[in-house]
């Protein structure tokens, strides 16, 4: 009998713009397919914006990826590719993968309205028990707005999810992840899993075998205030800063130049987890982002539970587009002679041109650094999840780069 070697691992992305649904999820799947070059696939990643028929959809993707493949993913602002780049409008990613030597599974835990903590706690359950002997690599994505409402979104929050996450989990393997929202206006959105939408849900990828995941966390923000302390909060409320109304105390941090109203993705804060007085380090810092103000109370609405007791800083946008560059390339560097078959970029919505006020594409940097080495996949997300000062962090405002390899 013949032996047949095990095949390398092979990926591919797609993209398309198209607001017709079918035609949409058909050219960016077949596209993702061709440029793995294979007829079936183990794992498909598919994000859209909510300009498409989600169900429809997830069916057009279906159609090409064939019937064994893993779909998994949901809302986005936007998608980046090698050579695409595109959000607020119909735009449509798919990334697959295909190995012998790599096995994909995926998770689900939904209830994330009834309670983060205990979505977190399952998932990581479930992910333990089948984890074997090799570390799995982990990809988490969760749903991050609980509903709409006339004072801001109600956000499903990180930090609990995280800290059942761990919990379950036991010890963190390495982890990066996103929380999807539904549209730039914060409504919830639905998430792909399989053959079925899911609601108010958290998920993982868990790659493991002979894989690696290297991973760098640009923020590109940097201290403009003294440390403050948060004093009260209701839930992704921050009510006071110092003992007085938070939205009294930003407006005095910030001035005049900038009103209320035009706080949400553009007022951040920063929480050090290093040396408080030590010098900057960008790693160090968890970072929280104003998605709403609520001028009855007086208070910002964060997109992520800050305790009181929690020190921080105000912080300002500072977009080095050549440290873009050279953090991604130091990251190829760290991957060293393995072969990398995939990048995946997880990207602040916030940073995008529209909302930073640059004049380019911060992304661009990323697809340079990459170019044609390998797959670049790149989400807009509404949060941003990685490893900051020795633990895993809910953060925005970053853009989360990281790269897939074997030996």
């Amino acid at each position: 009998m013949l032996r047949r070697d095990p095949m390398r691992t092979a990926a591919g992305v797609g993209y398309s713009d198209d607001p017709d649904t079918e035609a949409a999820g058909i050219a960016a799947a077949s596209a993702a397919m061709l440029g793995a070059g294979v007829e079936t696939c183990d794992l498909a990643l598919l994000f859209a914006t909510s300009r498409h028929d989600q169900a429809r959809l997830l069916r057009a993707v279906r159609s090409v990826v064939g019937a064994r493949a893993r779909i998994v993913g949901g809302g986005t602002a936007g998608i980046i590719t090698n050579d695409r780049l595109g959000y607020e409008g119909a735009q449509v990613g798919v990334a697959v993968l295909r190995s012998d030597t790599i096995r994909c599974e995926t998770f689900v835990a939904p209830g994330l309205a009834r309670g983060e903590e205990g979505v977190g706690r399952a998932l990581g359950r479930q992910i333990r028990a089948v984890a074997r002997a090799e570390e799995p690599q982990v990809v988490l994505m969760y749903e991050s707005v609980k509903e709409s409402t006339p004072h801001g979104p109600t956000l499903n929050l990180g930090t609990p999810l995280l800290e059942g996450l761990k919990a379950g989990l036991e010890t963190w393997p390495p982890l990066v992840g996103l929380a999807m929202h539904g549209d730039p206006q914060w409504k919830p959105g639905l998430q792909y899993f399989d053959d079925r939408l899911e609601s108010q849900s958290a998920m993982a990828v868990a790659l493991s075998g002979r894989v690696r995941m290297d991973t760098v966390t640009i923020t590109n923000l940097r201290p403009m205030s003294s440390y403050r302390v948060v004093t009260r909060t209701d839930g992704a409320a921050l009510l006071e800063i110092d003992g007085r109304p938070a939205l009294d105390v930003i407006e005095e941090l910030v001035g005049p130049e900038l009103q209320a109203e035009n706080y949400p993705l553009s007022v951040t804060l920063g929480v050090n987890k290093g040396d408080k007085f030590g010098d900057y380090r960008e790693d160090d810092y968890a970072i929280h982002l104003c998605v709403a103000v609520d001028t009855a109370r007086r208070a910002l609405i964060v997109d992520n539970r800050m305790r009181p007791g929690l020190e921080f800083q105000l912080m300002r946008r500072h977009i080095d587009f050549a440290d873009i560059r050279r953090q991604a390339e130091r990251l190829l560097d760290r991957v060293g002679d393995r072969r990398a078959f995939l990048a995946l970029y997880i990207d602040c919505s916030g940073r995008a041109s529209i909302y930073a006020g640059t004049d380019r594409e911060e992304a661009e940097e990323v697809q340079a650094a990459i170019g044609e080495r390998m797959p670049l996949f790149g989400v807009y997300s509404g949060g941003e999840i990685s490893r900051v000062g020795g633990d895993v962090q809910r953060l925005t405002n970053a853009g989360v780069l990281s790269i897939f390899s074997e030996p």
